[in-house]
């Protein structure tokens, strides 16, 4: 039987494979981790809190260079951008009036819902501002007029299908060209779901519009508001229920229709947004959660793309994944210029509809009065309110695509086109999640595709809280991140926490770069002149850390420039001093540099070494263990030997039993001759002859 110490060197081998098969399986995957990753405590922060024991359920209704204005509970709070102080004397309170707080416990609500959530808030002229609240599920609007440095009510209206009754219903709204754009509900119950703007709105509960959408966020730009949310996709209810991510517009200037289209929009049209992983079975983010606003820049090709940052997420009953992903507004155009999708029956798949049945002018564009239209053309956006094709993402994949156990993407915001050291421009991208981190990474452009680096993930509340909103503040690295219950303003700044060059280099971060001459990491905000900064977003290159005054190189660099601005009035006796004493200390640090550079060549060839050493040795060992322990290969092994003995025992009269057979002392190898005596602990000798009456007998029990 072969010794397990001769298995060693085979188990050596196989231990040896799987671990470069491992090695091997991790370069399949894509390089996703955080380059940092801090806890709370280490995130620099500002938090703000109302006093109260009853949510607040926060959100941003305004921000510029100086304030930002928070919706809460009855009260619109004035915050400092810089450093959230807040100013009480520009704050404005509004609570709902004791009949409708009553009126709102009858209906069954908790006193948590009974109160004024203020939503809406938008200056409409110099001097006057827009504002609507829940009003304890009564939505009411006020137009505020500032006068003396206080906000009079100028007049009180209605708040339906412009502010939700719920302070948790995804809702958005957008002014322009004045009037107020809505994407909210319209009922108590808030099923009536609808797009409106004062007098016209969406189809009454009609699927192929609006089918229980979860609205994101709405923007403008040029002649259309654009609108972003998830719903129940009606085109896929014969094959089950799936939630796609949609975008919708509406003209600007869209009067409604002739006779009974009246209150109801000419030019509503929606389309998919695809944000998918690529393949022969593309595996989609269908629900989307947040978007940024318009970015304008250049994205690996000379002409300038307007873009958004869109987050998208998995459903909650499957895999948690989560994905961010880029459109282009032209890319939007498009879709909303191609094919209509049509059914022929509520059976019927859907389909392309055929160009030459769409009725002129093309339903959905701008034309001078929405009035005057056919019926046939307003009937016709009626039945194809949906886009045949769907919006791709930016180069056809996802810019990051996370898959956790832990959390899901919430939010998004965008430092957009921040400008490094080589005047080249990137986009910093801050991602909020459910469990209360926040993800800095920066967007690295190509000529056919893009790339994310993930900066740092940042613990900035605490676990189970959900991030509602991303702003950022002025300053390289701020945030505002938005929960129910707090706001924080957050550095997300990490130049200072880094000390060396490589890994200033390897961060990758546009609002860091390293100082030659300061032996630090400085952000780019806080100096006056790139002239000692190196920089390396594109790479994250450390071979630029060679021109490091540290270096002997650099020390030259520096004496040329001595050279060369020799009126320059730094340029003193001090001056040189300090040079020559960098000099002496770069000879000490180069010696030891070297000595680091040669152990890390050699490094690997030690380590190999090792390894083909320890597989030679246990080989060696295995084999001479084996021969010392192996037995005669004439004797027969203990397996045998029990067998063929519990055969010679078993019952005779059984019919299973084979017919008797006399023990073959050759077949044994055993004979009276050559078993040697043995003494017992009389010292006397027996005769081992299994021939003798009973000695079979006993080496059967000996065995057994």
């Amino acid at each position: 039987m072969p010794s397990a110490l001769s298995c060693l060197p085979e188990i050596f081998a196989n231990l040896l494979v799987i671990l470069c098969l491992t090695r091997t399986g991790y370069g399949w995957l894509p390089d996703l981790s955080s380059k940092l990753v801090n806890s709370i405590n280490r995130i620099p922060s500002i938090s703000f809190k109302s006093n109260a024991s009853l949510p607040d359920h926060f959100t941003v209704l305004y921000q510029d260079d100086n304030s930002i204005l928070l919706g809460g509970r009855e009260k619109v709070y004035n915050l400092s951008v810089f450093d959230f102080n807040e100013r009480k004397d520009s704050s404005i309170y509004w609570a709902s009036s004791e009949a409708h707080s009553q009126l709102c416990n009858l209906k069954g609500k908790a006193e948590e819902d009974c109160q004024n959530y203020i939503r809406i808030l938008f200056q409409t002229t110099p001097g006057k501002f827009l504002i609507c609240g829940t009003n304890s599920y009564k939505p009411l609007c006020r137009i505020l007029r500032r006068q003396n440095d206080k906000m009079i009510v100028e007049k009180e209206m209605e708040g339906t299908g412009l502010c939700p009754y719920d302070p948790e219903h995804n809702s958005t709204a957008v002014y322009s060209s004045g009037h107020l754009f809505s994407a909210t509900v319209a009922d108590f119950s808030g099923t009536d779901s609808l797009i409106y703007r004062e007098p016209l709105r969406t189809e009454l509960s009609d699927l192929r519009q609006l089918n229980a959408p979860n609205f994101i966020s709405s923007l403008t730009y040029g002649d259309y508001i654009y609108f972003f949310f998830r719903e129940t996709a009606v085109e896929y209810m014969n094959c089950g229920k799936v939630i796609y991510s949609r975008v919708a517009r509406v003209c600007k200037h869209d009067k409604g229709g002739p006779h009974q289209s009246s209150g109801r929009w000419t030019t509503f049209l929606k389309a998919r947004l695809n944000c998918s992983i690529p393949g022969e079975y593309p595996f989609y983010f269908d629900e989307i959660q947040s978007t940024s606003d318009i970015v304008e820049g250049r994205y690996g090709e000379d002409r300038a793309e307007k873009i958004i940052y869109t987050v998208h997420t998995t459903p909650t009953n499957s895999i948690g994944g989560s994905a961010l992903c880029i459109f282009t507004m032209a890319s939007i155009q498009d879709v909303f210029g191609g094919a209509f999708k049509h059914q022929e029956s509520i059976n019927s798949n859907w389909l392309p509809l055929s160009e030459s049945v769409v009725p002129n002018p093309r339903p959905g564009e701008c034309v001078p009065d929405s009035r005057v239209l056919a019926d046939r053309n307003v009937n016709f956006i009626k039945t194809h309110p949906m886009m045949e094709e769907a919006v791709g993402a930016m180069h056809g994949r996802p810019v990051l695509v996370r898959v956790s156990l832990h959390y899901r993407f919430t939010a998004v915001a965008v430092d957009g086109q921040v400008r490094t050291i080589d005047d080249e421009t990137y986009d910093v991208v801050y991602i909020g999640t459910d469990n209360g981190k926040v993800l800095k990474m920066v967007n690295i452009p190509g000529i056919n595709s893009t790339k994310a680096h993930v900066i740092s993930e940042n613990e900035v509340f605490s676990i189970n809280t959900p991030i509602r909103q991303l702003k950022t503040a002025p300053g390289y690295g701020r945030v505002i991140a938005v929960t129910k219950d707090e706001v924080k303003l957050i550095t997300l700044n990490h130049c200072e926490t880094i000390h060396h060059c490589n890994e200033c280099m390897e961060l990758r971060d546009p609002h860091c770069a390293w100082d030659l001459m300061k032996s630090a990491c400085v952000s780019l905000d806080a100096v006056t002149s790139f002239r000692y900064l190196v920089q390396d977003v594109k790479n994250g290159n450390i071979l630029k850390c060679k021109n490091s005054p540290t270096n002997d190189n650099e020390v030259s660099v520096v004496k040329h420039e001595r050279k060369e601005f020799a009126d320059d009035p730094l340029e003193d006796d001090g001056f040189v001093d300090e040079l020559k004493s960098k000099e002496a200390a770069e000879e000490e640090r180069k010696e030891c540099g070297d000595l680091g550079r040669v152990a890390s060549d050699y490094l690997h060839m030690i380590v190999g070494g090792a390894i083909v050493g320890g597989l030679v040795f246990g080989f060696v060992c295995g084999y001479l263990v084996s021969r010392r322990f192996h037995a005669h290969p004439n004797a027969p092994s203990f397996i045998e030997q029990r067998n063929h003995l519990d055969r010679l025992n078993v019952n005779q009269n059984s019919f299973l039993t084979p017919r008797p057979k006399t023990v073959n002392l050759d077949v044994l190898n055993v004979s009276a001759e050559t078993l040697p005596p043995k003494k017992d602990n009389l010292d006397s000798l027996k005769n081992l002859n299994i021939t003798n009456e009973g000695t079979l007998q006993k080496i059967k029990k000996t065995y057994i």
